[in-house]
């Protein structure tokens, strides 16, 4: 007897976003984050995204993606944004290439860290599949 299970893939490559001022890019991806909440040291930033890619005209990402923090990632085509509101924590995934909300985690506290290779939010490994797009619970 053969046991067929379906298959988690987690060999996306998460690389994280560098972000210069308001601006972070990897590859040909371009992003605006919005305003910082310091010029000189940013923390966090108010939004709203717009995404570039292979220098295509910008579109916007819902303004529901605000307050964004570090460590943003890019995977495949995915944009993996960490968002708080007070203590609420959600993390967000977005397509590149048409600016639309694909996922979106339930709240949570804690951070957004990289741990081996995955993405964890607060206490819990975000499982994706072969396109780098997410598994499994959250809300869309």
């Amino acid at each position: 007897m053969v046991l067929l299970l379906p298959v988690l893939v987690q060999a996306c490559d998460f690389t994280p976003v560098p972000i210069v001022g308001s601006v972070g890019k990897v590859g040909q991806v371009s992003v605006s984050f919005g305003e910082a909440d310091d010029v000189k040291h940013p923390a966090a930033w108010q939004g709203p995204l717009q995404i570039s890619v292979d220098g295509a005209p910008q579109c916007s990402v819902s303004e529901d993606v605000s307050i964004v923090e570090e460590p943003v990632m890019l995977a495949g085509d995915v944009l993996y944004v960490p968002t708080y509101s007070g203590s609420n924590n959600r993390l967000y995934a977005v397509d590149v290439k048409t600016c639309k909300v694909i996922w979106r985690s339930v709240n949570f506290s804690g951070k957004t860290v990289l741990k081996q290779g995955r993405l964890v939010a607060g206490k819990s490994g975000i499982a994706v599949d072969k396109r780098c797009r997410p598994l499994g619970s959250g809300n869309k």
